[in-house]
């Protein structure tokens, strides 16, 4: 088991219990008055804290010097809040008042273990701050509800520190990674609202260097670098130009999976139509059932993540990880050191024969973002994971020839969902076909209509982000000076 695997089993229970707190707290403010729920909040961080980022940059342990806290509270504090049955109020209160003391016990040993390490200025930084990371899920045009996400956000003022994404949410997330400030009006008008299909859309020829092989081939690099011109001003970004850290995932093939191009350069036709890509998709729908048939043979991709693939370009990683098994094709057809470079050290370290779609492995690649954060991605280790799906198998009249698909794909999105602390299913996203938007106000409903969805939901992002008071306003003498 992995470090931050193992992490996580030792604080899941908390993270599940803060889920239920702050569903709690919203639902019913009088629960806890606003010392108490500091207190509360304080102390769940600090239970949770195992790697700490200290002012010089290195990294230390803390796990085991915050385990009697930890243990206590499972003990005393998360039993009030059952994820089955009603909370009992005045447990929680009581423990919540317990509290006080051990907290105080549990920060003054770090400080006092660790006095070279940090000061207490430092260390209540990063307890009292949570900051956001954003998973955005794959599904097409269905990704489109991403840029709902994102306007909710400007809304309530905040900014992800970091974002995954995985098919179209690598898309997605590279829309809102390009800046910290983030402009829906321009992005929307910088996306394309017409392609040319001969271009873009392009029956396979059958040569494949590392993407799988499918109907069509993709010539995202097209599309993506007149979409960078449009909001950067610079066709080409690598990984490291981003202002918000970005991570991809890819689906890596394993070497002895029986792969026959010549079947989809058989089945590709001769024109890019709608109704002929429409046709296509049982090639998809048998690609993708036998990759997860198969999954020993997959291995997940991770670009951006480390210095192997920080100067690598950020298109070509957002197109393998949308390729479409079966249907769409993305390759390489030139020998940038760059680029090339890492994907054959990628292909040797994980003995991979082909790539192809991110959501064939981890449609919403909670456990990834969690994983990072753990590493040291952003520094803090404080943060609220919030992943957004919108490829769930839900019935409805444009979406039900992909529920087979949706859930086939299913069982691993809902194995990862435990390392958020907000997840979202969305229930009206566009049709994943739906990859263009022809107008303004086209791309305005689908925005509205994913903050629709959100609305009940708003209120716990926004807490959840929303920095605690001062330490030790619990205290009846108030905070200490």
């Amino acid at each position: 088991m992995s470090d931050p695997d193992r992490h996580f089993e030792r604080v899941r229970d908390l993270k599940a219990f803060e889920r239920r707190l702050l569903k709690l707290l919203i639902r019913r403010d009088e629960v806890l008055d606003p010392p108490q729920e500091a207190l509360a909040r304080y102390g769940l961080a600090l239970a949770q804290m195992d790697q700490f980022r200290t002012p010089d940059g290195r990294d230390v342990s803390l796990a085991d010097e915050v385990d009697t806290l930890r243990r206590w509270i499972l003990e005393h504090l998360v039993p009030t809040i059952p994820a089955d049955s009603e909370p009992d109020i005045p447990s929680l209160r009581r423990a919540v008042s317990s509290m006080a003391d051990r907290v105080d016990t549990t920060r003054n040993g770090l400080l006092e273990n660790h006095r070279q390490d940090f000061d207490a200025d430092h260390l209540d930084d990063e307890l009292r701050h949570k900051e956001l990371v954003l998973v955005l899920g794959g599904g097409g045009g269905a990704g489109l509800f991403h840029l709902g996400v994102f306007q909710l956000l400007e809304d309530i003022d905040v900014i992800p520190e970091f974002i995954v994404g995985s098919s179209m949410g690598s898309i997605m997330g590279l829309v809102r990674a390009l800046s910290r400030e983030y402009d829906p009006f321009a992005t929307a008008l910088a996306l394309p609202r017409e392609l040319d299909r001969e271009h873009v859309f392009r029956p396979f020829t059958g040569y494949s260097r590392y993407g799988f092989p499918g109907a069509f081939h993709l010539n995202l690099l097209r599309v993506a670098r007149e979409l960078f011109d449009e909001l950067m001003g610079t066709p080409d970004l690598r990984f490291q130009d981003l202002s918000i850290p970005l991570e991809i995932v890819v689906c890596g093939i394993r070497t002895g999976f029986d792969i026959q191009p010549q079947e989809y350069e058989e089945e590709a036709p001769e024109s890019t139509t709608p109704l002929s890509i429409r046709k296509n998709l049982k090639l998809f729908f048998s690609a993708v059932r036998q990759l997860t048939r198969n999954r020993q043979m997959l291995e997940e991709v991770v670009f951006g993540r480390g210095r192997l693939t920080a100067n690598f370009p950020v298109v070509e990683a957002m197109g393998f990880s949308c390729t479409v098994p079966g249907l769409l094709h993305y390759d390489i057809f030139h020998d940038d050191p760059a680029t090339i470079g890492p994907l054959e050290t990628l292909f040797d370290r994980h003995e991979l024969l082909r790539l192809c779609d991110g959501g064939v492995i981890n449609n919403v690649p909670s456990d990834t973002a969690w994983e990072s954060v753990y590493e040291g991605k952003i520094g803090t280790r404080n943060t609220f994971i919030a992943a957004f799906d919108v490829f769930a198998p839900v019935p409805r009249t444009q979406n039900v020839i992909w529920i087979p698909v949706q859930r086939l794909v299913r069982p691993s999105v809902l194995a990862k969902r435990p390392y958020s602390d907000f997840h979202k299913t969305f229930r009206e996203p566009p049709s994943p076909l739906q990859v263009i938007v022809n107008s303004y106000s086209a791309i305005r409903n689908i925005v509205d209509s994913s903050r629709d969805e959100l609305t009940e939901e708003r209120p716990i992002i926004e807490k959840a982000v929303e920095p605690l008071p001062p330490y030790g306003v619990w205290k009846a003498e108030g905070p200490p000076a």
